[in-house]
């Protein structure tokens, strides 16, 4: 039950996952100029969010497996959550280096 079950949430997350990067590409937000950037990338993030919560469930799911299935399915239900952590972080990262440190450089 508990492969089955990390299997649906890492199939879950992928979903979100892909979908994110659809609607950034495809979606045509309201606004015009900026704001229809800003408007884009909060509907990436909206869905980036999502598959990050279903990520963190995925792995506490793999957490509280058995350690046979645990050994089997590491990689499926922990790999999403390392994903997803590793992409908001480094959306988040540039959002803040471009608020924050580039009007302070020099040109």
């Amino acid at each position: 039950m508990t492969a089955w079950a990390v299997r649906a949430l890492a199939a879950l997350w992928f979903a979100l996952f892909v979908t994110s990067f659809v609607v950034f590409q495809l979606a045509v937000p309201e606004g015009t100029g900026f704001a229809r950037g800003l408007n884009r990338l909060a509907a990436f993030l909206t869905w980036q969010g999502a598959a990050l919560v279903v990520a963190v469930v995925g792995a506490l799911v793999m957490r509280g497996a058995a350690a046979a299935v645990r050994d089997k399915w590491r990689w499926v239900g922990f790999g999403p959550l390392v994903v997803s952590l590793v992409v908001v972080v480094a959306v988040v990262g540039m959002i803040a280096f471009r608020v924050l440190v580039q009007p302070a450089l020099p040109g």
